[in-house]
């Protein structure tokens, strides 16, 4: 685990250059009207310098209020990209992943943290199995010096202006110290005393469920964004994937489809089979696919491709005006590559990650909207999709 430093203070990126450049862009557009309107007083006679500096005032106003519009449509619209709404369910009944691989006993505390914290239980139940396995991995200590169930940093359960804290978070602090909830709260650490024995422990099951619930919420879990709280947790992206996964895997629902009545619905070359059709008669349109005029003409991206062809088969994947490789990704159920069959959705980091999908055909090839084609049957097996592939397989 590797928490900021100051989660709180944790801004998607892009964010803050973005209100400093219209800052800066209305600070010099305001400067440039104030000396115009300044250099018109001047040369004015003094029957017309009165109305040139009333309308260079409210010249500069308007300007003001159009930049200060201006950055907020920008920081509304070009934020962080977030976790699609396609996850109502998480918080919901246990899967039968996640009755096989959770180890009972900690259900009712990843539920009581729920409750005080906003933060789906399965959420903390994924955060607990990537970082200690369940607390299966032996000593709970990792090389940085994060430790206990759910691996905190010693400066983040304290707080991190405790007078030893700095660096990576390892700090100097005495256990006695450490498990002082009244310490705690001087320092502003995440450390809770969730069962009331006077300790707020890292290496106490319910302490460390309570206080990892209290952190994600602290960065945005409690308000649905999962990825940001996520990501506070630990800086990798891989990291935040593989925890999003195991939170998919653990409720019932996470593979929000419906199947039609189709003889064929559950099968994976009849997804493929239809696509076939659209070999050679169609274009890549990055947004397109996603009205019947675009379906008619064969126009398609790679996501909304993929909805088309699983359509045809009585398959729904959610509302067509939404789909993306986000909301694909998290349907189905997780396939390793080496199970991987036809009708299978494969994954590829082009753009970004997860920025390409496509549908298994068999025999290391997968069809797909390519960008240089249209719909067209590539080799995933070597060259550029093999180097792109990110071992991503998802099974509807």
């Amino acid at each position: 685990m590797s928490q900021t430093n100051d989660p709180n203070g944790y801004e998607t990126e892009g964010s803050s250059a973005l209100k400093n450049t219209a800052n800066e862009v209305g600070k010099a557009v305001a400067k440039k009207a104030v000396k115009s309107a300044a250099t018109k007083a001047a040369s004015s006679s003094s029957s017309t310098i009165g109305l040139t500096v009333i309308l260079a005032i409210v010249a500069v106003v308007l300007v003001f209020a159009i930049i200060a519009i201006a950055v907020f449509i920008i920081i509304a619209s070009g934020g962080e990209e977030e976790r699609p709404e396609d996850n109502g369910y998480w918080g919901g009944e246990i899967s039968e992943i996640g009755t096989n691989e959770i180890p009972a006993q900690f259900i009712p505390y990843y539920k009581a943290a729920e409750q005080k914290y906003g933060v789906p239980w399965n959420l903390i139940a994924a955060e607990h199995r990537v970082e200690t396995r369940f607390s299966t991995i032996d000593p709970m200590i990792s090389p940085v010096g994060a430790e206990g169930h759910l691996q905190f940093m010693p400066c983040t359960w304290v707080g991190w202006k405790h007078p030893s804290c700095g660096g990576l978070g390892k700090g100097n602090i005495p256990t006695s110290q450490k498990t002082n909830p009244a310490v705690i709260a001087k320092y502003g650490g995440y450390g809770v005393d969730a069962n009331g024995d006077g300790k707020a422990d890292p290496w106490d099951i319910e302490d460390a469920i309570y206080s990892v619930a209290k952190y994600l919420a602290s960065n945005g879990a409690a308000e649905g964004r999962f990825r940001d709280a996520v990501f506070a947790y630990n800086h990798a992206d891989w990291y935040v994937e593989e925890v999003l996964d195991f939170a998919d895997r653990y409720v019932k629902g996470y593979v929000a489809i419906k199947v039609g009545n189709s003889s064929k619905a559950n099968t994976g070359t009849a997804v493929v089979d239809v696509g076939n059709k659209w070999i050679g008669n169609s274009v890549y349109v990055f947004g397109g696919g996603r009205n019947q005029s675009d379906i008619a003409r064969g126009r398609f991206d790679c996501s909304s491709f993929v909805h088309w062809a699983f359509a045809q088969v009585g398959i729904d994947l959610g509302p067509l005006s939404s789909t993306s490789t986000e909301t694909l990704k998290h349907l189905g159920k997780p396939v390793p590559p080496s199970e991987i069959q036809p009708g299978d959705l494969v994954f590829f980091d082009t753009y970004k990650k997860d920025g390409h999908v496509g549908i298994y055909v068999g025999d290391g090839k997968f069809i797909g909207a390519q960008t240089s084609t249209g719909v067209a049957i590539a080799d995933m097996s070597k060259g550029y999709w093999k180097e792109k592939f990110n071992g991503r397989v998802k099974r509807i």
